[in-house]
């Protein structure tokens, strides 16, 4: 899926959300996505709220980068339950 698609489709809603917020149709998507846009949904959520701004196409860098974060940070975090 991409980037555009997998926001478009997890900020379908008949109500107006907050930047995020975890609206039905987006844990939906989250649950059936493949791992690699899982982890993007995340790290758009993370980024929506970071920047208290809703994620939109234009934002793929950005969120793309804290992606990369977010694994960086997960893998620290299991290379520490090792030691």
């Amino acid at each position: 899926m991409t980037f555009a698609a997998l926001m478009v489709a997890a900020n379908d809603s008949k109500n107006a959300q907050n930047p995020g917020r975890e609206i039905a149709q987006a844990c939906k998507i989250w649950r059936e996505a493949e791992p690699q846009d899982a982890l993007l949904l995340k790290a758009a959520i993370a980024w929506e709220l970071a920047s208290d701004r809703r994620a939109q196409p234009a934002n793929e860098a950005e969120v793309r980068k804290r992606c990369g974060q977010i694994e960086e940070a997960t893998a620290a975090q299991r290379a520490a339950k090792v030691d």
